[in-house]
């Protein structure tokens, strides 16, 4: 017996709610991925990674729930579909494509603009990998050794490019849904705004 298709249909204003929640969390998360770079010890860059896999799962959905949401908007429908919501693997997967796709783009433009070929993106080595099984063997030991090599974790360099994009993309799409919620009436905002003033490279970045 087949599961049932993952789609929902909240009510618009309950999706809006939803959705800003959703941006919230990934500042949070960002700034636990932060926390945890604040200094070195064992497994650091492993649980890093594990906590910007979740970033980017998130990331994926949000993406989704503002395209609905501004869908809704626009052609005034009472509901908002909200499909593969809790289908992390995928999510995370189309996140990823559109944050590399817009990381290549800043830095061509980098090239033309500036002349110089710094920053180029590299191709990461875990794409090589099943992104689907990521987490699970950051999180977890298996009793194989053979299954521990965890040499696809990228460099701290490349994660907080990728985590950047990340917190960017969920700042921006707090700011959209406030001022879109504004034209239905809706008073919706991020809770956790940038801190303000110079902090470490990886100080907590969001209050």
């Amino acid at each position: 017996m087949n599961n049932p298709p993952d789609i929902q249909h909240p009510m618009r204003d309950e999706a809006f709610e939803s959705a800003i929640d959703l941006a919230q969390h990934i500042l949070e998360n960002a700034n636990a991925y932060h926390a945890l770079a604040s200094e070195d010890f064992p497994g650091r860059d492993r649980m890093r990674f594990a906590v910007l896999l979740v970033m980017l799962e998130e990331a994926g959905k949000l993406y989704n729930m503002v395209r609905e949401c501004e869908k809704a908007a626009k052609s005034d429908y009472l509901s908002v579909r909200v499909e593969n919501y809790d289908d992390n693997c995928l999510n995370g997967r189309r996140a990823l494509a559109q944050i590399l796709e817009e990381l290549r783009v800043i830095d061509k433009a980098g090239q033309v603009l500036g002349g110089k070929e710094a920053g180029q993106l590299p191709g990461p080595d875990f794409l090589r990998e099943d992104f689907c099984t990521l987490k699970e063997r950051l999180l977890y030991m298996p009793l194989d050794r053979s299954a521990r090599d965890l040499s696809f974790i990228p460099s701290g360099e490349l994660m907080d490019r990728l985590a950047g994009a990340v917190e960017h993309n969920a700042l921006a799409a707090g700011e959209y849904l406030h001022d879109l919620g504004k034209a239905l009436g809706l008073w919706i905002t991020l809770e956790l705004k940038p801190r303000k003033g110079e902090g470490g490279p990886h100080s907590i970045r969001y209050v």
